[in-house]
């Protein structure tokens, strides 16, 4: 066992992983001009329980994330505020390292802007950081890669409180046969086999991962983590549902990276819950100290205003 299975228990105590926003210094802020009346770009880093939420994005007649931070936003501006997110999540998947960017308008500082969203908005949505940024920058298009962490119980006891933090499993699984599955796939793989069928790709659905591994903690906890240039929707679910099966002995530890290479699967296994998908943190400048190339989602944020 390793330590970092510890990992999920500080995120939920507040102790969030680092961020990688391009905050600018007090310097470059002030060099930028901002008459009273002109729109400063913003980021945020933002957690939240998704449990009590249908999803990021604004939906008619639901109470969303997106929905309850533009509400606050809007509130402390004085006109309605619109926020782009690094991506979106669905309903009852957490974060821990969300990033959105928007204008706001007036001359309200950063500072006071996160106390106040601090106050206003619900406890379960946590406001971690919030400075400027080139105004340029678009917390979607500027993304270079990102970590999601899936975590799961196998053996698991009575998980009547965990249901909505990771997947408890009564059946035993084969760590050795989920670490097999996982070791190959860092490198560029295409992900479309295990993306929700009409999921949204513009052009290629090839994406480069950097990560994929296994950390095992205490009372059995596993944590499921990959970090990639890009995901598609569903993909690290049911990733994390074909490795179940693996670890059951129902698929070879091979058959995600064949599914890869050959683009298609040839059985589909279960979607993991979504209580057990947390968004770890978006990567913007670097990744393990190595320059990130180009996010492969679009060539420039203002290309598509509104594309989130």
């Amino acid at each position: 066992m390793t330590e970092h299975g510890l990992d999920l228990w500080p995120g939920l105590w507040g102790d969030f992983p680092p961020h990688d926003v391009p905050f600018l210094a007090d310097g470059e802020a002030q060099a930028i001009e901002s008459p009273p009346a002109a729109t400063r770009r913003l980021a945020l880093v933002l957690a939240y329980d998704g449990g009590p939420y249908a999803g990021w994005q604004v939906q008619p007649g639901a109470v969303t994330v997106q929905g309850e931070l533009e509400r606050a936003l809007s509130q402390l501006c004085g006109r309605p505020v619109r926020v782009h997110a690094s991506g979106r999540t669905d309903a009852g998947v957490h974060a821990w390292g969300q990033v959105v960017s928007f204008n706001a308008f007036g001359r309200l500082e950063p500072e006071a802007m996160l106390a106040g969203l601090r106050a206003l908005l619900p406890p379960e949505i946590h406001p971690r950081a919030l400075g400027r940024v080139a105004p340029d920058f678009h917390a979607r298009y500027a993304a270079r890669a990102k970590t999601y962490d899936y975590f799961l119980w196998p053996q698991a006891g009575p998980a009547l409180f965990q249901r909505q933090r990771l997947w408890p499993l009564w059946r035993a699984l084969d760590e050795r046969a989920v670490r097999q599955a996982l070791e190959p796939l860092p490198g560029p793989r295409d992900l479309k086999p295990f993306a929700s069928q009409g999921a949204e790709a513009k052009g290629s659905t090839v994406r480069q991962i950097f990560e994929a591994r296994l950390d095992t903690g205490p009372r059995g906890l596993w944590r499921i983590r990959l970090t990639a240039s890009g995901f598609l929707r569903h993909v690290v679910r049911n990733l994390a549902g074909a490795l179940v099966m693996v670890g059951l002995g129902k698929a070879h530890p091979f058959s995600i990276l064949d599914a890869c290479e050959a683009g298609r699967r040839s059985r589909p296994g279960p979607k993991a819950p979504a209580g057990g998908l947390y968004l770890n943190r978006v990567f913007y400048q670097c990744y393990n100290e190595l320059p990130l190339t180009e996010s492969p989602e679009a060539p420039a944020w203002n290309a598509k205003e509104d594309g989130i």
